[in-house]
């Protein structure tokens, strides 16, 4: 089997394996299908459906997928499994390094139950408070979502586990999931609702996505092929396969062509016989299903998947991994309020804590739903229940305190508790899951109880009260005003008791941010119609039951707020701490840019309080008017630990080309990302509604230093210095100017500059050093202010020796001036001077390679020799390889 030689590609070695393969194997590859375990002992036959059954014979492995934390394998009985917390606790930490530990527990134990396909993460935006499957997800922000999703999918593929990023794409709610139809913009899915994908596509080479369950813009999304095709595959260069979500395959031959690879589950329309029906007519080539196939398996052989199958269960460290589990836990929950400081609890002065909730959030540990039904299906080594977890913290503090646990089913009886006791913690929430979305934004009545009316009555009986929330999005908290202190602590999983705990109790201190914004009202931002969530039926006869329509585009989430001026109950952001910072001294290492290079935002945070924690500097950016815009978005954080007094200086990194596109726009009309020219406001803070510093950085060719860029020993050469794009993006006037020149003084030397405009005056021209040169220029008087784009100064040089490729030529400090003496620093400019502009048209271009390719193969011994002598660029006196590739380099 030489597609199991090692030292091939992985693409070589899938297009061997194909070669090999019959008709029938290939379809029975395309599709899922229950089948028994019967080579992997303690995996037991499931009907779940997430299973490809191998080919022992080509060495094709079986494929057996799980959906991770909530369970929902391949095997009738799942495997033990370390009961992880929510996805939206792993945003809430604002730290890669904390998805990347998620990211190691699930994918070490995916591969050690027995299965090599991980259907996560969720990458949907929080776009609606009420969707059931927030919890999932990484919260409102696309650059959040793929901040996160990229360090979980790089650890899980680390074990050589397949990752599905979910669901593609806008599906944001699971109301009518099934038929209903997301109407959104080109522009706005590329900003928004793409981008977490293209993240993760770009940095983590995600293996697989899963397209979802709604129409998009009218169309099933698992066989659009605007979505799979163009999208997908050209605009975010996604190179895996694609699955659809159960049952969400609408099509044989059409869904195939649009870009779906593998069905799931049980075939329905990658049958055999509609396959071989499809080939038939032509709808279908073999060519289709070769290509179907040759995605999954070169992901495949780049996991490892074919020459290290899974053939056995493996053990698994729950201790540790418990561990793991609960410093994560620890680190995204996140303190809302906390008036007086009424945490941490003072376990020394405590005598009593009544601990009163529903037997579900406050009588065992909570953790994620599965599925439809609210049924719990991992099966955890252990669990730690609230109660648990107080007298392990306390016990840890050497308290003597007791905790009494009131279930809540008698409110009078609980609020009487409370009022007897030093301090109440009421733990509340809800239960958000799939295929539902939360009607209300309330608090629901869970196990009889109406939690509000709890929480109202036990702090009116005991103001001495700490709520502690376990939800999977946001709520509404009509008693906040009412109740010292809030803790959200989202679905924290198998170690509940001690995350909440050591939190309540000062053993850790919060620090997560909120990575979605809790709402002042029901209806507000995108859900603020019913055209917008849940969707309408937009001409009352079908045959669509629901159509959802983005009608808010780019202001989604914190954007909204932003730009109608709205403060939300809690902001994208938020999150408070037991002890205090100071961000301070916001430095911006450029004030200009051309768009392309890379600069640092950095500021110093300081604890001044008495306790370590962590603090989080979060970094917006808001875009020149003409990009219509929301007013900010979040390009760049860090967090940052602190011993009390430490102060640190934290540097924060934008980089124009990176996937995020944080200076960028989507061009719907060029099909392409574009950035405008202007100024960029630089915002900092600690929440999307907290900036503290501001600067700013002008973004745009802002000077040009233009010329020839070929010169010979002796010749004397001009570069023209101008600006643009100045006068509209940074001072409508400009009056003084001073620049920087520098050089290699063993290639260059300088001769002089000239103005080339009337009334302007190069005031100084000094050589401070060898190879650099100060240069100042004034504009005389009003009238002769620089205004408009313009070449400006002549800038002679002359050459010292025949060069073949030189160092570049530099203005290395631009600074220009208004008349009130504002001052602002352009970005560097560079030319690069050689001997390979062969056409010397003042650029190296395809043109230059075209007139090497010519003379290739010309010898010294020739007699035109001559003609040909200066295109001999390493002086070997032959025009070779070498010559051509150094050309194609310069270009």
């Amino acid at each position: 089997m030489p597609w199991m030689n090692t030292s091939l590609t992985p693409e070589v070695r899938s297009g061997l394996l194909i070669g090999a393969m019959t008709l029938d194997q290939k379809i029975q590859q395309i599709a899922m299908k229950p089948v028994a375990n019967t080579n992997l002992p303690g995996c037991d036959f499931s009907a779940q459906g997430r299973h490809v059954e191998g080919i022992p014979s080509l060495a094709i492995p079986t494929l057996r997928m799980t959906n991770g934390p909530f369970g929902g394998g391949d095997c009738a009985v799942a495997p033990t499994s370390t009961g992880l917390t929510s996805a939206l606790t792993v945003a809430s930490s604002f730290d890669p390094a904390v998805s990347s530990a998620w990211g190691d527990i699930i994918g070490e134990e995916t591969r050690a139950s027995g299965h090599n396909v991980l259907l996560t993460p969720g990458i949907n935006l929080g776009r609606v408070p009420n969707a059931g499957r927030n919890f999932e997800y990484f919260g409102e922000d696309p650059y959040l979502a793929g901040v996160m999703a990229v360090a979980q999918v790089n650890a899980v593929q680390a074990s050589g586990v397949q990752s599905v990023a979910k669901h593609f794409a806008a599906n944001e709610q699971e109301t009518s999931r099934q038929t209903m139809d997301t109407i959104v913009d080109d522009r706005t899915m590329h900003e928004l609702y793409l981008l977490p994908f293209e993240m993760t596509i770009q940095e983590a080479n995600l293996a697989s996505v899963m397209c979802s369950y709604p129409h998009l813009n009218g169309v099933y999304a698992c066989e659009s092929s605007e979505l799979l095709t163009d999208w997908l595959r050209e605009d975010l260069g996604f190179k895996g396969y694609v699955m659809s979500d159960r049952g969400a395959t609408h099509s044989t031959a059409p869904a195939i062509k649009a870009g779906l690879d593998l069905e799931f589950a049980s075939p329905l329309w990658f049958t055999p016989e509609l396959i071989h029906k499809a080939l038939d007519t032509g709808a279908l080539t073999v060519a289709d299903i070769d290509k179907q196939l040759d995605r999954r398996y070169t992901v495949m052989f780049q996991l490892g998947q074919f020459d290290d199958p899974i053939n056995s269960l493996r053990p698994i460290d729950f201790v540790a991994n418990g561990r793991r589990i609960q410093a994560i836990g620890e680190q995204g929950s996140v303190l809302l309020k906390n008036d007086h400081s009424t945490l941490p609890l003072k376990a020394a002065s405590l005598k009593s804590v009544a601990l009163i909730g529903t037997p579900t959030f406050a009588g065992s540990a909570k953790f994620n739903s599965q599925g439809p039904s609210i049924t719990i299906v991992v099966t955890s080594p252990y669990t730690v229940t609230p109660e648990q977890g107080l007298n392990n913290a306390l016990h840890t503090l050497s308290s003597n305190a007791s905790v009494t646990y009131n279930n809540a089913s008698n409110i009078a009886k609980a609020a009487a508790l409370a009022a007897n006791s030093d301090v109440a913690v009421v733990m509340v929430g809800d239960i958000s899951r799939e295929g539902v979305d939360r009607s209300s934004l309330a608090l629901p009545v869970t196990d009889g109880v109406d939690q509000d009316a709890l929480v109202a009555a036990v702090v009116a009986a005991n103001p001495n009260t700490v709520v502690v929330l376990k939800n999977g999005g946001p709520v509404l908290l009509p008693w906040l005003d009412k109740v010292p202190a809030v803790l959200e602590a989202w679905y924290p999983g198998q170690e509940d008791g001690n995350i909440v705990a050591n939190l309540l109790l000062g053993i850790d201190n919060p620090s997560g941010k909120l990575p979605i914004t809790f709402p002042s009202k029901e209806r507000e931002a995108a859900n603020a119609t019913p055209a917008q969530w849940p969707g309408i039926d937009p001409d009352g006869a079908g045959p669509l039951p629901l159509t959802a329509t983005y009608s808010e585009g780019l202001e989604m989430g914190y954007r909204w707020y932003d730009a109608k001026n709205i403060k939300p109950l809690f902001a994208f952001g938020h999150g408070l701490s037991y002890t205090n910072f100071k961000i301070s001294k916001l430095s911006v290492s450029q004030k200009s840019n051309d768009g392309t290079k890379p600069f640092q935002v950095s500021v110093f945070v300081k604890n001044t309080g008495t306790v370590a924690g962590a603090e989080v500097p979060q970094v917006y950016l808001g875009l020149p008017e003409s990009a219509n815009q929301p007013p900010k978005r979040l390009v760049g954080f860090k967090k940052v630990w602190l011993a009390p007094g430490e102060e640190k200086q934290v540097a924060i990194t934008i980089d124009p080309t990176a996937s995020n596109h944080p200076l960028s726009i989507w061009d719907t009309n060029a099909d392409a990302w574009k950035t405008v020219p202007g100024i960029y406001k630089v915002l900092v803070g600690n929440s999307s509604d907290n900036i503290t510093l501001t600067d700013s950085i002008t973004v745009g060719t802002t000077a040009t230093l233009t010329g020839k860029i070929s010169a010979t020993a002796g010749e004397t050469f001009s570069l023209k210095y101008g600006l643009k794009n100045v006068t509209s993006s940074v001072y409508s006037a400009v009056y003084a100017q001073d620049l920087t020149l520098q050089f290699d003084p063993t290639e260059y030397e300088f001769v002089g500059a000239q103005p080339l405009k009337p009334g302007l005056s190069v005031i100084k021209q000094e050589q401070t050093e060898p190879g650099i040169v100060r240069i100042m220029l004034a504009s005389l008087g009003a009238a002769n202010a620089i205004k408009s784009d313009a070449d400006l100064l002549s800038i002679q040089l002359k050459v010292k020796t025949n060069i073949v490729t030189a160092n570049p030529i530099s203005l290395t400090s631009i600074l220009v001036s208004n008349a009130l003496g504002g001052t602002a620093q352009l970005a560097n400019v560079s030319q690069i001077y050689n001997k390979a502009d062969f056409n010397v048209n003042g650029v190296m271009d395809i043109g230059d390679l075209g007139i090497i390719a010519a003379a290739y193969g010309k010898k010294s011994s020739d007699a035109d020799w001559a003609k040909y002598q200066l295109m001999d660029l390493n002086n070997d006196g032959k025009i070779d390889i070498v010559d051509l590739a150094t050309v194609a380099q310069l270009i």
